[in-house]
């Protein structure tokens, strides 16, 4: 078995979350659901509407987001508090976030009937990658590599 060291320099870091997990191999993309905050326009869905299965709605847009976000994200972070409390006051702002994924929270909002709406906020987009590392990853605008043994 030969093991190699490197070391990896990220530069202009945007984002982060280490484990502490052996590491095999490093991807790097720019086409990840971690970087859809930075690549899509940010939007805002509002919803008006009332709804009888409160928690049927939520299970629905975990499922959702899970598939959108293959389990990357944390569910509630584009969401604006709790969903339970929100859900039962009938009307606000549910979520903020990358478009593809609001565009996703709004499908499960118009077959539960509660009428949502898109309020588009910026569109600019930064070219950036992230680099993968087991469980672990980095958001940055580049990175270089130096073997160290």
């Amino acid at each position: 078995m030969f093991i190699q060291k490197w070391e990896v320099e990220f530069k202009q870091v945007r984002d982060y979350k280490i484990t502490l997990d052996f590491i095999e191999d490093i991807e790097l993309e720019t086409n990840h659901p971690l970087l859809l905050e930075y690549l899509e326009p940010t939007n805002e869905l509002y919803f008006k509407g009332v709804s009888n299965e409160v928690f049927k709605v939520i299970g629905e847009l975990l499922i959702e987001h899970q598939k959108v976000t293959d389990k990357w994200i944390e569910f509630q972070h584009f969401m604006n508090g709790s969903l339970e409390w929100l859900l039962n006051q009938q009307q606000g702002l549910l979520a903020k976030g990358p478009e593809t994924i609001i565009k996703t929270y709004k499908e499960v909002l118009e077959r539960n009937h509660l009428n949502p709406n898109i309020i588009q906020l910026k569109s600019d987009h930064e070219e950036l990658k992230v680099a993968i590392l087991g469980k672990s990853f980095v958001i940055c605008k580049d990175l270089g590599f130096k073997k160290i043994l």
